[in-house]
C-alpha cells in the first residue's frame, strides 16, 4: 500500500512541475504573468543602513571577518595605515618563495589604492620584479603567467563568510587574483558589509563593466579520497589587509 502511495504521490508532484515549467506548449509566456517570480526586492533600505554605519561598527565587521576566516585557511591583518599595509606584504613577499622555478615576479592591479603602497621603493633593492595590470601593456598576460604573488583591491568585503567581491574590469582583470599562486587581497574598512544581501544590494547600485569574483580563501578541494588539497584550482595561500 505504502508503494502505491509514493507513486501517486510522486505522479502528482512531477505533475506539479510539468504544469509549472509547460502549462501549454503552444502559449507563450512572459515574466509579467508571474510577478511573485520575478519580482524586485528594493534594496535601498540596506544601502542606506550601509552607508550610516559608524566607526565602532566597522570595525566589528572587521575583527568578525578575521574571525571567520580561521577555518578558511585564510590569514587576515588589520592595520591602520598605507605605510602598514606595505609593511605586511613586504614581510609576506620577502619569506615567501615562488611555486614553480626561481623567478620571483609580482603582478598587482592597476589601482590608486595600491599605487598608495609605493611597493616598488620596498624591492628596489631586490631581484624582484614588480608588474602592473595596465591595460595597454600586450605584455600582461605573460607577466601575470610568470608571477608568483598576486596583489588586488577588493571592492567590497562580506564579514560574515570572510569574502572578497571583486568587481573586473579593464585594469583589474580576474587573472591576477586566479593565476598565481599567492593572492594578496587589499580591502578598506570602510568597504565592510556583513552578509550576502548586503552585498547583492550594493551590487545593484554599480554599472558592472564584466564582472564580479567572490573569494573566499585560497583554492581547495576534497574531491580525491575527501582529502583537501589546497593550490587545485587558483592560489594555494592567501591573505587579506584590511586597512582603515
Amino acid at each position: 500500500m505504502s508503494m502505491i502511495q509514493n507513486s501517486e504521490n510522486e505522479i502528482s508532484f512531477l505533475s506539479t512541475i510539468r504544469k509549472a515549467v509547460a502549462p501549454d506548449r503552444d502559449t507563450a509566456r512572459h515574466k509579467a504573468d508571474f510577478p511573485d517570480l520575478f519580482a524586485t526586492k528594493d534594496a535601498r533600505h540596506i544601502q542606506q543602513r550601509i552607508q550610516s554605519r559608524e566607526d565602532i561598527d566597522l570595525q566589528g565587521l572587521a575583527a568578525s571577518f578575521k574571525d571567520n576566516a580561521a577555518a578558511l585557511n585564510l590569514s587576515v591583518y588589520i592595520v591602520d595605515s598605507s605605510d602598514e599595509a606595505a609593511d605586511v606584504i613586504e614581510d609576506i613577499v620577502r619569506v615567501s618563495q615562488p611555486e614553480f622555478g626561481t623567478s620571483r615576479q609580482i603582478i598587482q592591479h592597476a589601482h590608486p589604492d595600491i599605487a598608495e603602497l609605493r611597493l616598488w621603493e620596498r624591492f628596489s633593492d631586490t631581484p624582484i620584479a614588480l608588474h602592473t595590470t595596465y591595460k595597454e601593456d600586450p605584455q600582461i598576460r605573460d607577466k601575470t603567467v610568470s608571477s608568483y604573488i598576486g596583489i588586488t583591491v577588493a571592492d567590497w568585503g562580506i564579514s560574515e563568510s570572510s569574502t572578497l567581491v571583486q568587481i573586473t574590469g579593464a585594469d583589474r582583470p580576474r587573472s591576477t587574483s586566479l593565476v598565481p599562486s599567492i593572492h594578496i587581497g587589499l580591502l578598506r574598512k570602510s568597504k565592510l558589509l556583513s552578509s550576502l544581501a548586503e552585498a547583492y544590494a550594493m551590487l545593484k547600485r554599480e554599472a558592472i563593466p564584466n564582472s564580479f569574483t567572490f573569494i573566499t580563501g585560497p583554492s581547495k578541494t576534497a574531491d580525491i579520497e575527501a582529502h583537501m588539497v589546497h593550490g587545485a584550482h587558483g592560489p594555494k595561500e592567501m591573505h587579506v589587509i584590511i586597512m582603515d
